[in-house]
């Protein structure tokens, strides 16, 4: 009789685990699966200035900012429009700044391809023609190229007249 009791018990115990393990699986995924617009502050945009070798202790304000929902293979578009009071830039990461415009065509096709995107869904974005511009710097962070095409890129642009700083994420 104890045997069974505690094998109840047990299967109790289980039963209640995976029923709150589905319950958090479920709630992980309805969030994964809403779009995030305009809703980034100051401390969420702090991955792009470090990433980017800015100090990130200055006076920002996000302009804009957009994260997609995920799909299950990690397809995603995200963009942010940031004001910054100034941009310096590392010694040590210089050389990953140049500026525009991208001579690489696959670099190229990248970037046009991101602010393509980022600019149809907010006007803060520019235009794949002005980002792609002598009045833009760049940096490209992560590009993957599948048949010589861009698949993902990670982009960062810099607009010295107006001090505004652009970051593109996608993965089509």
């Amino acid at each position: 009789m104890k045997v069974v009791k505690w094998v109840r018990v047990g299967l109790e115990i289980i039963g209640a685990a995976s029923l709150i393990l589905l319950v958090t699986l479920g709630v992980s995924i309805i969030q994964q699966s809403t779009d995030k617009i305009n809703k980034a502050k100051s401390k969420d945009v702090l991955f792009i200035l470090n990433a980017s070798e800015i100090p990130a202790n200055q006076n920002l304000k996000v302009l804009a900012s957009y994260e997609s929902s995920r799909s299950f293979t990690g397809d995603h578009l995200d963009y942010y429009c940031i004001e910054l009071s100034k941009f310096e830039v590392a010694d040590r990461a210089k050389n990953n700044w140049h500026d525009g415009p991208e001579q690489n065509p696959i670099l190229a096709e990248a970037l046009e391809q991101g602010a393509k995107d980022a600019h149809q869904g907010n006007g803060c974005f520019p235009s794949p023609e002005d980002a792609n511009s002598g009045n833009m710097k760049i940096k490209f962070g992560d590009v993957d190229v599948m048949d010589r095409h861009p698949n993902s890129a990670d982009i960062t642009l810099y607009d010295p007249k107006n001090r505004k700083l652009y970051y593109v994420s996608y993965k089509n």
